[in-house]
Order: C-alpha cells, then structure tokens, then sequence
C-alpha cells in the first residue's frame, strides 16, 4: 500500500470531520513520499551551505549517523559514540565508539571513521562551514576503540556540537577510495535508511537499513 503526505492529511482531515477514529495504516505502509520545499544540493553532511541548512537535515539523518543523538528532550544520547569527556586538566578529549555498526556497504564501522571525520571537519580546507569549532580539537588518534583529540583552544561546548549541525561522520576508507565525486553519486552511510536512487533536482529514494 502507498500513501502520499497529501492523501494522510486527506484521510486525518477526513476523521476529524466525520468525528470518527482513524484507523492505523502505520504497518501497512509500503512507500511515503513526502514533498521537501527545498533541492539537496550535496550528499556530503559537513561541507557548504547545505550543511548549516535545518530544513534538509531530516534526509541527513535519514542516512547518516551523529557522533551523539539528541533526545526529544534535547538532551544528549550515546550515538556512534558510547561515552565522552576530558581528561582532567582539559587539555585532551576522548571518546568511545560504539562496536558492531556497519556501513551501508556491509564494512565495519571503526574508530578511524570517527577520528578521520573529526580531523577533516577541522581542516580549513574542506569547506566545513564551522571549521572554526571543529578545529579548536587536533592530533586526532586512536588507541583501540578510543578516540583522542589535543584541545588546542577549549569550547565547554565541544561535545553539544557532535550532535549539531555537521556532526556526522563518514566513512573513511570509501571516501578516500570513491573520492568526493563518487560519494555523491553512492553515499553510504550507518543511519537508518540506505540512499536507493537519487536525481539531482528531482527526486531522493530511500529504503529502509536491514541492520
């Protein structure tokens, strides 16, 4: 069954006026397509405007994954990170990353990804739009399944920024493998949804993540 987010409304407005219960078609669903006011211009979460821009986040946390989720509540979740903080003169931070994700393509997710991501978001050279956050953190390392970065400049508001605009991570090997061109043509991401098919100024496909 399919349903467009005109014929849902059609259906609410429908029961409301009848003053009857609107059954539930939650289960039944097999596409929603959904109309965005906006064009994506770039599959790439932490480069250019379309980075800073919310009305697109939603496909951008459709298909990637943030270092920390952020409840309804606001309040911060353990995401592709488990745990987070500093050492205790403020001078290193660390972070553990989350164990058995896959990306898209069926690799590991590992705590390189997460390093590689935090370092090219703080290189000036990558477009990120706040560069100027992400680069108050540098020598990113990893030792095992932590990551830990040197504060060159301390922001008390670090970690709020993982869960924020840009703070998704990539996948390191596939990028560097397919480069920026190949990635907008394949994204992959560890997020719930898989990018199916995609045509710029016209359409977005997603399918569900089986993992």
């Amino acid at each position: 069954m399919t349903f467009s987010r005109r014929s849902l409304l059609k259906m609410t407005a429908a029961s409301v006026t009848l003053g009857v219960a609107l059954p539930s078609f939650a289960q039944a669903i097999d596409e929603l397509v959904i109309a965005y006011n906006v064009n994506l211009p770039s599959w790439d979460p932490t480069v250019g405007p379309s980075a800073v821009n919310p009305t697109i986040q939603g496909l951008y946390q459709s298909v990637f994954d943030q270092f920390i989720l952020q409840q309804p509540d606001l309040t911060p979740a353990p995401g592709l990170l488990t745990d987070w903080g500093w050492n205790e003169d403020r001078t290193q931070v660390w972070m553990d990353v989350r164990e058995g994700v896959k990306w898209h393509d069926g690799s590991d997710f590992t705590a390189e990804d997460v390093a590689w991501s935090l370092a090219r978001a703080a290189d000036p050279a990558t477009g990120n739009p706040i560069q100027f956050v992400w680069g108050t953190l540098a020598n990113h390392r990893v030792e095992g399944n932590r990551v830990i970065a040197d504060v060159q400049q301390f922001d008390p508001t670090i970690f709020k920024w993982m869960y924020f605009l840009t703070g998704y991570v990539l996948p390191k090997a596939y990028y560097e493998r397919v480069g920026a061109e190949g990635f907008e043509a394949a994204p992959i991401g560890t997020g719930p949804y898989m990018v199916e098919q995609y045509e710029r100024n016209a359409f977005v496909r997603l399918r569900a993540n089986p993992d």
